[in-house]
């Protein structure tokens, strides 16, 4: 009879530290959520544009973040936005003529953002850098300009900003953001002002 504890207890001793590891192991918060069910936020967002040869815009856009991943601080983020110049002017000398007009670029981006602080923090400074693309489109009637602004170009784009928590329900953001856009022909810096609605770790106070 003894020797049957004895064996029922060292059983039980062996799987314990495998219970423990299991336990420990479900315990351990994932170190990647990605995907449209980790949605972190949505933003919408307006903002100005000074853009090569002194052409001046502006561009409206909506950014969703994917969640996070390798920490909660390190952000995957997906933006669309459209652009729209003011009308500009400038001279073919080989046509001999001068156009005046407006070109428009409708852009999509994927960044990687890293947050300076918690996501929980009421004001979250943050870094990121990312790729894209620019469709162009204009209609200058002129074969020079519309050649260089109808077409498909790949950038770069670096940017900084701040989210400000707002509310009780710390469920909604505002954003003010600086962005720095390398593409050919359309490179430009802009300031954007942006609101955003908050879900999943981003919602947690």
């Amino acid at each position: 009879m003894i020797r049957r504890y004895a064996l029922f207890a060292a059983a039980i001793a062996c799987s314990s530290p495998r219970i423990c590891r299991g336990q420990e192991a479900a315990s351990v918060p994932t170190r990647s959520s990605l995907g449209l069910s980790s949605v972190g936020a949505i933003t919408l967002h307006v903002g100005g544009v000074d853009m090569e040869r002194s052409i001046r815009g502006a561009e409206a856009g909506l950014s969703v973040d994917l969640g996070h991943f390798a920490s909660p601080r390190v952000r995957l983020v997906a933006d669309g936005a459209f652009l729209r110049t003011f009308p500009y002017t400038e001279r073919v000398e080989s046509e001999g003529k001068t156009y005046r007009d407006v070109l428009y670029d409708l852009s999509g981006n994927l960044s990687v953002v890293l947050r300076a602080t918690p996501v929980e923090s009421r004001l979250s400074p943050y870094i990121g850098a990312g790729v894209g693309i620019h469709v162009l489109t204009s209609s200058f009637t002129s074969l020079a300009i519309d050649t260089r602004y109808n077409t498909n170009n790949f950038g770069l784009l670096a940017m900084a900003g701040l989210h400000a928590r707002v509310g009780q329900s710390s469920r909604r953001s505002l954003l003010l953001e600086v962005r720095r856009v390398q593409a050919k022909d359309v490179s430009r810096l802009s300031v954007h002002l942006g609101v955003s609605a908050l879900f999943n770790d981003l919602a947690r106070r």
